[in-house]
């Protein structure tokens, strides 16, 4: 056995049946001088049935991945479920490779490097031949060649390695970004010095007005040909753009990984006309300070949260009848959705713990069920209105204060949907003034941009007292 599964097996045995019973027995064993006889049977009873549980469990088949696909021009042999970022501890990560993950995404941004160090903890831990690790770094006006070797640089220090198998152009949202020169005399110095293999290119789509679409940046970086792999945004809500890059993928036979591939959906904050809290408490007392009454600001936050009540009301009874009582279900069968496309070679979801690493890893090789495929047909027109579509840039120009809707809303999925609250409200906070309080009281003409019928306004201020620290 190796050393990484021993240490797995170990901590396996320490946080469930080795908790248990040896809490049990220490238990036990204290209270001899003080508890009758009676009592001492009962514990030990109760360590039995503990250790009889987990020797069950222990004996469970264990969820492993089953399928890989080639990542097109690498020729790597890549699992179908990759690990991307949210992991809570090394051993996490850890935990993915001994059940067969081997492709793990990353990016220097990520917790503000904090991803890279516990992939960098857990390789010490791994083969380092037989995984796929891809890191990215954003393009930035004033980088050199030189600035994005240095930054690259620590981020193998922090990975621990000498070299990442892939370095993308993180989040481009603009094709003449993809002509960077500065990226690519960088990247080229550092491939013929053996510390990258591939280059790779992400996309969130536009962010703001003069952006463009997610399909047109990543076409011109198929067009290009100097990118080997292509991280999309791609989901049953969402696929009809990524389609059309995928297809040119398979043509140039480059890599594709799935991100995004669940719809985020922002749920409504909780408001006490008579006890305010929160962001929308602060909202009142802004107000008040500009000038308006109390009333008028409280009735102002009442009339956006009605309206984005109906919305929410008008899905209920779809959920109650399919059982969807949590994100995480919808989740599990929308990763399943893209394992069935063949032209996307893995899919990159974001496993923050042990029993999330066992839940999707268990989806490996997995077929839809007729009723599965139902399920979303049905759930993509309930909650059409609901999804801020991942790259979409049809409201951006609508807003009077020009604020970055589908950027924001990102933000808002990382946090419900991936686990990821801290980084999510940490990008958020860079936004600085330019948030979802500006919407509150806005009458402006984003009311009806969205061909989706998003509530752009609602959203936004929904977004905001998710994303800020009361």
């Amino acid at each position: 056995m190796t050393e990484t599964k021993l240490h797995r097996n170990n901590l396996t045995a320490l946080s469930r049946r080795g908790f248990i019973a040896v809490g049990s027995a220490a238990a036990a064993a204290t209270a001899l001088p003080l508890a009758a006889a009676t009592k001492q049977k009962a514990e030990e009873a109760a360590a039995k049935k503990a250790e009889e549980a987990a020797e069950k469990e222990e004996s469970a088949p264990k969820p492993a991945i089953s399928t890989w696909r080639t990542l097109g021009r690498t020729d790597f042999e890549v699992s179908d479920i990759a690990m991307g970022a949210g992991a809570s501890d090394s051993n996490v990560i850890r935990h993915a490779y001994d059940l067969g993950v081997n492709y793990f995404d990353t990016a220097e941004s990520y917790g503000n490097g904090e991803h890279e160090r516990l992939i960098g903890e857990a390789l010490q831990h791994m083969d380092r031949d037989k995984v796929f690790i891809t890191t990215k770094l954003e393009v930035k006006p004033e980088d050199t060649e030189q600035t994005f070797l240095e930054r690259y640089g620590k981020c193998l220090e922090r990975l621990k390695t000498d070299h990442a198998d892939a370095l993308f152009m993180h989040g481009v949202a603009k094709a003449d970004t993809i002509k960077n020169e500065a990226f690519h005399a960088a990247f080229t110095k550092l491939k013929a010095d053996g510390k990258v293999r591939f280059g790779g290119i992400s996309c969130h789509g536009a962010r703001e007005e003069g952006d463009d679409s997610l399909d047109t940046v990543l076409l011109a970086a198929v067009e290009d040909g100097r990118f080997d792999l292509m991280l999309v945004a791609y989901n049953f809500m969402n696929k009809d753009k990524a389609e059309k890059v995928l297809a040119a993928c398979k043509k140039a036979n480059i890599g594709t990984t799935a991100m995004k591939t669940a719809p985020g959906a922002v749920d409504l904050p909780p408001f006490d006309p008579d006890n305010p809290t929160g962001p929308l408490l602060k909202y009142i007392e802004r107000k008040e300070a500009e000038g308006q009454s109390r009333e008028t600001a409280i009735n102002e936050i009442e009339e956006w949260l009605a309206d984005q009540k109906k919305t929410y009301e008008s899905t209920k009874s779809f959920r109650e009848e399919h059982g969807i009582t949590s994100v995480a279900q919808l989740r599990e069968v929308a990763v399943k959705w893209v394992l069935q496309n063949p032209e996307m070679q893995t899919v990159c979801v974001g496993m923050r713990d042990f029993e999330q690493v066992d839940q999707f890893v268990a989806l490996s090789g997995s077929k839809m069920k007729v009723a599965e495929a139902r399920l979303l047909d049905g759930y993509r027109v309930a909650h059409n209105s609901l999804y801020c579509r991942h790259g979409c840039k049809e409201c951006l120009g609508q807003c009077s204060e020009g604020l970055p809707v589908s950027t924001i809303m990102r933000y808002s999925y990382y946090f419900t949907g991936q686990g990821r609250e801290k980084e999510a409200m940490g990008k958020y906070s860079r936004l600085g003034e330019c948030n979802g309080t500006l919407c509150m009281g806005c009458k402006a003409s984003c009311r009806g941009a969205c061909p989706y019928g998003v509530d752009i306004r609602a959203n936004l201020i929904s977004a905001h007292s998710l994303l800020t620290i009361a």
